[in-house]
């Protein structure tokens, strides 16, 4: 299993999930931004209606993930998702022609503002807060943010993950 990598000063991990709700149609979107000790500053879960793919799912997380750190004024961040295709589409400049295609130039577009940014798979496991996030969204309208504090069924996610 991954371990918690100390990042430098001032660079913060952010990490993303998409979660699909079949039956109302829906998808549930997580972010979780965390400071170089593995300190919340911030979480988001966010319900949108359901797209073709897991990957344009995984792709919208990662934009939303990508916006989130921009709108915290965040200028160092590693992005990570559980979503190899995605992460290796951001890597590598492939998948243009695939249906995230568009959504992957919102994402470079986007990180284009950022001073350091980097994008790294992780396994499922070391993004089970993300996960969470984004399965919560089941039950939030919209955009739920929360700043610094988690929601009290998310928060000892976060000290397991943190190893």
């Amino acid at each position: 299993m991954q371990q918690w990598r100390p990042l430098e000063p001032h660079c913060f991990k952010v990490n993303f999930d998409a979660a699909v709700f079949r039956a109302s149609c829906l998808v549930g979107l997580g972010v979780i931004v965390r400071n170089n000790r593995g300190e919340a500053m911030g979480a988001l879960s966010a319900s949108i209606p359901l797209a073709h793919s897991v990957a344009d799912l995984e792709a919208l997380a990662c934009l939303k993930a990508v916006q989130f750190a921009l709108e915290l004024g965040l200028n160092r961040v590693v992005v990570e998702g559980d979503s190899t295709v995605i992460i290796n589409a951001l890597l590598h400049g492939a998948d243009c022609m695939a249906s995230f295609g568009n959504i992957l130039g919102d994402i470079r577009m986007h990180s284009d503002v950022f001073q350091i940014v980097e994008f790294a798979s992780v396994n499922h496991k070391c993004n089970a807060v993300a996960d969470a996030l984004a399965k919560k969204a089941k039950t939030v309208r919209g955009v739920q943010v929360w700043l610094s504090d988690l929601p009290a069924d998310i928060a000892p996610l976060l000290l397991f993950d943190v190893r």
